[in-house]
């Protein structure tokens, strides 16, 4: 006898109606989540101008140093990288793209291990991208139209990065942000040293040459240098001009253009929010694209819509004179200063000294917990004691490794001008239009010499005898010998550590405490290692130095004073 499947009960039929509910509203949920989150990324998306270039083949120089590609070109000059970027907006972007992919691939690999580290789970990582991107909608639209070109060109001419949750065309526009970016950030991953020196007669009644100083610093850890980057840019219809920086860098933190007008951007903080603008280092190269006098730059910086704050040196070489300007974001009257007009020498750091920042809580704590404060006392004790300032007297300056009042810092001291991490560091006779880069590692390494007339004014004839100024000769000495094993055995002592094996990591970090004492990392390494072991007092005391030695790094110091808090009961 056949049987039939039976009726569900009375009892059965709400609960299958109120569960086939359940799984519409979750199916309707899903799907209005998803079309919500594809609007936000389509809305938040930086979207790249159509760009049409010229399709030129690639030359390899025999000897492997050079690439050509059109009428531009790269080539490695000892440890430097110059490049040549000549045409339209577009063959620029297009050309940099081509020619410095791999060292782009390499920064970039740097910085994505560096935000994953800092954001380790995937969820930080997303959150932290969704608001970045809310952050930055629609921000490309500040840019100068030929600048957003070149942008997009260069953006083309890059393979998209596998797993990247922005396109090259946001993720380059990013690039051009980092001084906008660092400034979310509770640690300070850029550190700027810069200054100028307006000259005095000879005596023979000459005036002297303007001589500019500047360091940057590029914090991605002690064993990674982004590569330095010489280029020289010859936009149509503007001037020409050079700028150092890093790859994928189209903006301007250091660079002077054929008419004698240089600009250095350093990095600040302050109470202003984000502002809708651009940053700073595309309005720098606006500046040396168009300005031939320094009161023409600086109107040009006081009157841009910016986006964040920053300290700008800007001098004529021409004219022999050089200021200081501070700004934030907003109030373009009251906070746009100019200092140093008249003087004869202007410096700065990281933090503003005028008085319309007195009352800013972000400048103050630049100033105070940062080694701002630190590096501007020393600069103004170098500066001001009365030695002529030359370019030997200038890379000195710039390789000083002592604190104020001749204080012995050791190597590696983050106060120090010269802390061996160094990213860039340039010396600038700009009457004489000679420019000397640090070949690296930090500023150790030779000054290449380049003749910025015969460069950027296409003189003809023979170039000029210019002499490159030696390397330090810390850099060949035992001493710095000792300081790089230190940065292994440090590593090794990290590595022991974190397979469980404190005794082992100890030892490796008291090999590295007697090679260099006064390095911050390995004081923060011993007081972990003596806290697992047990030893509380120990750990207190390498805690507290490591306090002292690493300012700014206020993320790593709030975890430390916690543990010290936890330590001392």
């Amino acid at each position: 006898m056949a049987r039939f499947p039976s009726a569900p009960r009375a009892s059965e039929r709400p609960f299958f109606a109120l569960l086939r509910a359940t799984l519409v509203l979750l199916g309707i949920g899903f799907i209005l989540i998803a079309l919500s989150y594809s609007g936000y990324l389509s809305y938040t998306e930086l979207e790249a101008p159509e760009v049409e270039v010229p399709s030129y083949e690639f030359s390899v120089d025999p000897t492997g140093r050079r690439l050509n590609y059109g009428r531009s070109w790269l080539e490695r000059d000892g440890l430097l990288w110059r490049m040549h970027l000549e045409g339209s907006p577009a063959e620029f972007g297009d050309a940099r793209g081509r020619l410095s992919e791999r060292l782009f691939r390499e920064l970039d690999d740097r910085i994505r291990d560096l935000v994953d580290r800092r954001y380790g789970a995937w969820l930080e990582q997303w959150t932290a991208a969704m608001v970045l991107r809310w952050d930055y909608r629609g921000a490309d639209r500040f840019l100068d139209p030929e600048h957003r070109v070149e942008l997009a060109a260069m953006a083309k001419a890059l393979p998209e990065s596998e797993g990247d949750r922005i396109n090259s065309y946001q993720r380059l526009f990013l690039y051009q942000c980092v001084y906008g970016l660092g400034q979310r950030l509770d640690d300070v991953l850029l550190e700027g040293s810069m200054f100028a020196a307006a000259p005095k007669r000879t005596a023979s009644g000459e005036p002297g040459n303007l001589v500019i100083g500047r360091t940057l610093s590029f914090d991605l850890g002690r064993d990674f240098e982004a590569e330095r980057v010489v280029t020289f840019y010859y936009p149509d219809g503007r001037y020409p001009f050079v700028s150092v920086g890093w790859p994928g860098l189209m903006g301007v933190v250091t660079g002077i253009n054929a008419r004698g007008i240089f600009v250095a951007l350093d990095p600040a903080r302050t109470d202003d929010p984000p502002e809708e603008g651009s940053p700073l280092p595309l309005v720098l190269r606006t500046v040396l694209e168009q300005a031939d006098t320094l009161e023409r730059a600086v109107e040009m910086v006081q009157q841009a819509e910016l986006r964040s704050s920053g300290i700008v040196l800007i001098a004529d070489g021409m004219h022999r004179k050089a200021v200081v300007l501070e700004v934030a974001p907003r109030d373009r009257e009251n906070r746009r200063v100019v200092r140093g007009e008249g003087d004869a020498i202007v410096w700065a750091t990281d933090h503003m000294v005028d008085e319309a920042f007195e009352g800013d809580l972000h400048n103050d704590w630049v100033r105070r917990y940062t080694s701002s404060g630190y590096r501007y006392q020393r600069l103004e004790e170098l500066l001001t004691s009365g030695e002529p300032i030359d370019v030997a007297r200038a890379v000195a300056v710039l390789r000083d490794r002592r604190g104020v009042g001749e204080e012995e810092l050791g190597l590696g001291n983050r106060n120090a001008l010269e802390n061996l991490s160094t990213s860039q560091s340039v010396v600038v006779d700009a009457t004489a239009m000679v420019m000397w880069v640090a070949e690296g590692p930090s500023t150790l390494g030779r000054y290449q010499a380049i003749d910025l007339g015969r460069r950027l004014r296409r003189t003809e004839g023979p170039p000029a005898p210019l002499d490159d100024l030696p390397p330090d000769p810390l850099l060949y000495s035992e001493e710095y010998r000792d300081y790089q094993e230190a940065i292994e055995a440090i590593e090794h002592a990290r590595i022991m550590l974190g397979r469980g094996l404190p005794e082992r990591a100890r030892w490796s970090a008291q090999v590295a405490l007697a090679l260099a004492p006064d390095l911050g990392e390995l004081h923060r390494l011993l007081g972990d290692i003596e806290r697992e072991l047990g030893n509380a007092e120990q750990a207190r005391g390498h805690y507290k130095r490591y306090l002292e030695l690493v300012p700014g790094r206020r993320r790593d110091q709030v975890r430390v004073e916690g543990i010290l808090a936890e330590l001392e009961g």
